[in-house]
């Protein structure tokens, strides 16, 4: 499977922007080094209140940090 690479670049531009490691981030919003990898890399996803969490740590909306997860489908069944 092709992991997609826009999250990645996504986060780290966020991160060379506001000059922060991954650990700091870990350590700022309280969750494991492993983790933030985790779910820069696009192996893991944040849950919904850390996906807040780090948009406000950002001052950016979920959609910019994670495009990937920002891009579903809804069907609604034809009322």
């Amino acid at each position: 499977m092709l992991l997609d690479t826009r999250r990645r670049e996504s986060f780290q531009r966020f991160r060379r922007q506001f000059n922060v490691s991954q650990r700091q981030l870990s350590i700022d919003l309280d969750v494991s080094e492993s983790h933030i990898r985790n779910i820069e890399s696009g192996r893991g996803n944040p849950d919904a209140k850390l996906l807040f969490k780090l948009a406000k740590y950002f001052e950016t909306r979920p959609e910019e940090l994670f495009p990937d997860l920002a891009e579903v489908e809804v069907h609604r069944p034809d009322s």
